[in-house]
């Protein structure tokens, strides 16, 4: 029959201060990479607006060229002042 010991070990102080420091390690890295992903969530949602913003863009440009065709026909405009110069 086996004897069983009651007698507690612990490990060494430099062992358990390791141990600290690579479980804290662990939670700074789980915390960045959080973030991390965060961030890269608010960029898609930036991206998305900016492609929403540039196809709105895109139809007003259109119109407003398609516009300014019908009036002035086939013509250059100084977008400074305002001048319109026939296009042979």
């Amino acid at each position: 029959m086996e004897t069983v010991t009651t007698e507690k070990k612990f490990l060494e102080k430099n062992e358990l201060e390791k141990l600290n420091e690579i479980q804290e390690k662990t939670k700074r890295l789980v915390f960045e990479l959080g973030e991390i992903e965060m961030f890269k969530i608010q960029l898609e949602q930036r991206r998305n607006q900016a492609e929403d913003f540039l196809e709105t863009t895109t139809i007003e440009e259109k119109t407003l060229t398609s516009s300014l065709n019908e009036k002035y026909g086939h013509v250059n405009i100084n977008p400074e002042t305002g001048e319109i110069t026939k296009l042979d």
